[in-house]
C-alpha cells in the first residue's frame, strides 16, 4: 500500500536533513489514491492528490522535508496544502526494491498528475527527481517541463528549464509549447530567437508550435518569415508543418496564401482536409469545401464526424439542398450519422436553406440533442419569422430544465438581428436580464447588433456604455448601425472611435473597412485620408478587404487617381479588389478604362462575378459603350456561366435608352423575364426623362404606377418627367394623385465637406446660416448657363 508521510520539524529543533523519526520531528499522515494510476484519465472526474499514490501497485513512500543544501527551486514549489513552517517535502522510500518501482513509475505519474491536472502530485514527483539530481538529465527535465507546462505554471516550467544543465531540441519545444498554450506569443518569439542565437536544432514540431503562435496579423510577418526558414529547412513538405502555415495564413487573413500552402502539398492527412475544409466555410467558399472533401475521399482516406460536420456547416445558400442530402447519405454510411455534432450542422443547413420543416423532423429523429440543437432550431424559427413555433419550442427548452448559456442567448439574438425581430429581441434581452448575463460580452454585442440594426442607435449604445468590458466586437456591431445613417451620426460614429482608442482597444479589419464606408458615403476625403493613414501605421494596408474599402473610398470621394494609385500598390488582389476599381472607373464615366482593367482581369485569370458584369455594363451605360456592353451581357452565361439577374437587365435598359434607343428598350423589357419588375419600367422613365421623350415615357410611367402604386419615389420621378417636358398639368394631376394615396417621399439631401466640416442641404433648404450668400451664388451660376445655352444656340443656328 502507498501511502505518503507529510512531516515537519519540530519548533527548535534545527533545520538539518534527517528521517522520520519518534524525536524532534513531527508527522502529519497524508492518505493517496485508492486505485490503480492506470485507470485514471483525463476524461472522467478528476481525481485528487490523496488517490493517486495509495494504488495497491506502489510500495510505501514518504516525504519528509527538505532544507539547505538541495536545489531550492524544488523546495519552494512542492509545498503541501498543511505545510506551515517548512519550505517543503522531500521523498524518500522505506527500502532499495521501494525506490526501484518508484524510479521506473515515476514517468507515468507525471502523466497522471497531467491528466488529472493535480499539481500537487506533479511536485511531489518533482521533490523525488530533485532528490536524484534530475539536473543532470535530459529525458527527467523535459518531462518536467512538459508537466509544469501543461497545467499553465510557466514560471515554475521556465525556472526547471533555466537549471538544466543539459537540454536537447525536445526541451526548447516543450517550453515554447507551454507558453504557446497559454497564449503568451511574446515569449514564444523571445525563445524561438534563442533556439536560433544558440544554433539548437529546429525540428518540424518546433516550427508548427511556432506558428499556431501567429494567430492575428500583427503577427503575419512574423509568420511569413517562419515560412521561410521552413522552406530552407526542407520542413514544407511535412504534412503537420503544412497544416499550421494554412491555419496561420488563414488565422492572419491571408486566405490566398493559405490556399497556396494547401495546393502545394503532395501529401495531406485527414487533419489537414479537416482544417481546410473548415477554413472554406469559414470564408464562405461552399463549392470549394466539397471539392476538398471529395478530393479526401478520392485519397483514399476515410473521413470522421469533424470532417462531416465542416464540410455540411460549408453548405451555404449557393449550393443546393440536393448536395447537403447527398453529404448525409455518405456520413450515414461512413458510421457518422448518430454523432450529434454532425445533427446539429444538418439542423442549422435546412434552416440556413429555408427548410424549417426538414430540420423539425431531423431534430425530432436526433437521438440525443444539447444546448446546441435547441439553440439552432430556436434561431431558425426566429429567422423565418415563425414566432410561435419559436415561442412553443422555447417553452418547451425551459421545461426540460435545459439551462441556457450565454452562446444560446447569443445565437438567439444573431436571429432576431437577422431578421430585424425587435420584438422578440426586447424579450430576450429581459430574459437575459432576469439570468444575469446582461454584462457578458458576447451576450451585450449580440444586444448591440440587433439594436443597431434596427436603427435604435440610442439603445444599442446604452448597451455599449454598461458593458463592463469591452472588445473590438461589441464597437464593431454598433458601429453598424451607423451605416447610411446622417451626418450627425457618422461624426459620433468617428468620436467613439477616438474613445476605442484611448482605452487600448485595438481596431480590426471589420472597424477600419466600416469607417471607411462611412466616410465614402459621406464623400468625407479628409476622414478618409486620416483613417487610411492609421491603416498604415497598424499595418492593416496588407489586409485585402481594407485595401478594397480604400478603392471605393477614394472614388466615392472623387479621387480616382488615388484609387487607382492604391490598387496598384497592393499586394494581394481579389476579384473584389478588381470589381472595386472597375466600379470606380465606371462612377466617374470613364468606361473605356474600366474595359481596359476588365481584359486584364480576365488575363489574370481572376473569378469573374455577377458584381463584375454590372459593373462594366454600368461602365458601357455610362460613357455610351452600347455595342460593347450589348455584347458583354450575351456572353454573361454562355461565354462566363454567370446567370442573368434582374440588375443586369435594368442596367441594360438604361444602356439602351441612354443611347437613344428608347423603342428597343420598352421590347428589351417585354421579353426579359422580369418585365412585371417596377424596376425595369422605372429605368426606362428616367431615362426618357433625360431624352425628354413624353412619348415612350407616357407608356413607362403607366406600366410603373400600375406595378408600384405605393412607391413616392415611382410618383416623383413621373412627376418630374412631366415638369422637364414643360407639361405642369400633368406633373400636378400626378402630385395630387400622390397626395390623395396619402403617399409622401422621404426627403432628400445633398452635402458637402469643406475644411472637414460637413454641411447638409434639402430642397429650398434656407436653414444654413450663409444660405443667402448660397442662393445668390446659384442665381449667378444659373444666368451663366442661360447665356452659354443661348450663345450655343445661336452658333447652331448660324
Amino acid at each position: 500500500m502507498f501511502t505518503l508521510d507529510i512531516t515537519t520539524p519540530a519548533p527548535g529543533t534545527g533545520t538539518g536533513i534527517g528521517i522520520a523519526t519518534d524525536s524532534g520531528v513531527t508527522t502529519r499522515s497524508l492518505s493517496l489514491v485508492p486505485r490503480s494510476y492506470s485507470l485514471f484519465s483525463p476524461f472522467k472526474a478528476k481525481p485528487d492528490s490523496t488517490e493517486i499514490l495509495n494504488s495497491s501497485v506502489f510500495p510505501p513512500l514518504k516525504v519528509t522535508p527538505a532544507y539547505a543544501g538541495y536545489n531550492s527551486y524544488s523546495w519552494h514549489n512542492v509545498q503541501g496544502p498543511y505545510s506551515k513552517t517548512a519550505p517543503s517535502f522531500m521523498a524518500s522510500c522505506n527500502s532499495n526494491s521501494d525506490q526501484t518501482l518508484l524510479f521506473n513509475d515515476w514517468a507515468q505519474l507525471l502523466q497522471v498528475s497531467i491528466g488529472s491536472g493535480d499539481l500537487m502530485l506533479g511536485q511531489a514527483i518533482h521533490a523525488f527527481l530533485a532528490k536524484l539530481g534530475y539536473q543532470n538529465d535530459e529525458f527527467r527535465g523535459n518531462n518536467l517541463v512538459n508537466m509544469y507546462g501543461k497545467l499553465s505554471k510557466l514560471g515554475d516550467a521556465q525556472r526547471v528549464f533555466d537549471e538544466m544543465l543539459v537540454r536537447n531540441t525536445i526541451t526548447w519545444t516543450t517550453l515554447i509549447k507551454g507558453y504557446q498554450q497559454v497564449n503568451d506569443v511574446e515569449s514564444v518569439f523571445r525563445i524561438a530567437r534563442e533556439v536560433y542565437w544558440f544554433e539548437e536544432e529546429f525540428n518540424e514540431h518546433t516550427c508548427s508550435i511556432i506558428l499556431q503562435a501567429c494567430d492575428s496579423l500583427e503577427n503575419l510577418v512574423t509568420g511569413e518569415q517562419l515560412h521561410g526558414f521552413v522552406i530552407k529547412r526542407g520542413f514544407d513538405e511535412d504534412v503537420f508543418v503544412g497544416t499550421s502555415l494554412i491555419s496561420m495564413y488563414s488565422t492572419c487573413g491571408d486566405f490566398g496564401a493559405a490556399e497556396e500552402v494547401y495546393s502545394n502539398l503532395d501529401y495531406k492527412d485527414l487533419r489537414c482536409f479537416n482544417l481546410m475544409i473548415s477554413e472554406y466555410g469559414k470564408a464562405g467558399c461552399g463549392e470549394k469545401a466539397i471539392g476538398a472533401f471529395l478530393y479526401l475521399l478520392g485519397s483514399g482516406l476515410e473521413p470522421n464526424d469533424y470532417t462531416f460536420t465542416n464540410v455540411i456547416s460549408a453548405c451555404n445558400n449557393d449550393i443546393d439542398v440536393e448536395v447537403v442530402r447527398v453529404l448525409h447519405g455518405i456520413c450515414i454510411k461512413c458510421g457518422c450519422g448518430d454523432k450529434i455534432s454532425v445533427g446539429n450542422a444538418l439542423v442549422s443547413v435546412y434552416i440556413k436553406h429555408g427548410m424549417i420543416e426538414e430540420a423539425e423532423k431531423f431534430f425530432c429523429g436526433m437521438g440525443e440533442k444539447n444546448l446546441f440543437s435547441w439553440t439552432a432550431l430556436l434561431s431558425g424559427y426566429v429567422k423565418n419569422g415563425n414566432d410561435k413555433k419559436a415561442f412553443k419550442g422555447f417553452s418547451k427548452f425551459l421545461e426540460l430544465g435545459i439551462d441556457f448559456d450565454p452562446c444560446s442567448f447569443t445565437v438567439l439574438l444573431d436571429g432576431c438581428s437577422e431578421c430585424k425581430n425587435l420584438e422578440w429581441g426586447l424579450q430576450i434581452h429581459g430574459f437575459v436580464v432576469k439570468l444575469g448575463y446582461v454584462h457578458d460580452i458576447r451576450v451585450g454585442t449580440a444586444l448591440i447588433d440587433l439594436y443597431a440594426k434596427c436603427r435604435k442607435l440610442q439603445s444599442a449604445r446604452l448597451v455599449f456604455v454598461g458593458l463592463l468590458d469591452r472588445n473590438i466586437a461589441s464597437f464593431n456591431a454598433i458601429l453598424s448601425g451607423f451605416m447610411g445613417a446622417d451626418g450627425d451620426n457618422e461624426e459620433d460614429a468617428m468620436i467613439l472611435f477616438s474613445q476605442l482608442r484611448l482605452a487600448n482597444i485595438k481596431p480590426d479589419s471589420v472597424s477600419f473597412t466600416r469607417l471607411l464606408s462611412l466616410s465614402a458615403d459621406q464623400a468625407s476625403l479628409v476622414k478618409g485620408k486620416c483613417l487610411h493613414a492609421y491603416i498604415i501605421k497598424t499595418g492593416f494596408e496588407a489586409d485585402t478587404s481594407v485595401g478594397n474599402a480604400v478603392i471605393t473610398m477614394y472614388a466615392k470621394c472623387g479621387s480616382i487617381t488615388d484609387a487607382y494609385q492604391y490598387f496598384n500598390s497592393m499586394n494581394c488582389v481579389d476579384s473584389i479588389s478588381w470589381n472595386a476599381m472597375i466600379s470606380a472607373y465606371a462612377l466617374h464615366g470613364q468606361g473605356g478604362k474600366a474595359l481596359i482593367l476588365f481584359e486584364e482581369m480576365k488575363k489574370e485569370e481572376f473569378v469573374l462575378d455577377e458584381i463584375t458584369i454590372l459593373s462594366v455594363l454600368q461602365a458601357c451605360s455610362y460613357s455610351s459603350l452600347w455595342e460593347d456592353g450589348f455584347c458583354l451581357f450575351n456572353d454573361m452565361e454562355l461565354k462566363y456561366g454567370i446567370k442573368q439577374k434582374i440588375e443586369h437587365f435594368a442596367c441594360m435598359v438604361d444602356l439602351l435608352g441612354r443611347a437613344g434607343f428608347l423603342s428597343e428598350a420598352m421590347n428589351f423589357i417585354n421579353k426579359s423575364p422580369f418585365s412585371g419588375s417596377p424596376l425595369l419600367w422605372r429605368t426606362l422613365v428616367h431615362v426618357c426623362k433625360l431624352h425628354g421623350d413624353l412619348n415612350f415615357g407616357r407608356i413607362a410611367s403607366k406600366h410603373l404606377l400600375d406595378l408600384a402604386p405605393e412607391e413616392a419615389g415611382s410618383y416623383m420621378l413621373v412627376s418630374n418627367m412631366y415638369a422637364g417636358g414643360g407639361m405642369l398639368n400633368e406633373a400636378a394631376r400626378v402630385r395630387t394623385v400622390m397626395n390623395d394615396l396619402k403617399v409622401s417621399k422621404e426627403v432628400g439631401c445633398s452635402w458637402i465637406e469643406i475644411d472637414n466640416k460637413v454641411h447638409q442641404f434639402v430642397a429650398s433648404d434656407k436653414g444654413h446660416p450663409e444660405s443667402k450668400e448660397i442662393y445668390e451664388k446659384l442665381d449667378l451660376l444659373k444666368s451663366e448657363m442661360i447665356q452659354i445655352t443661348d450663345h450655343g444656340s445661336q452658333k447652331n443656328f448660324c
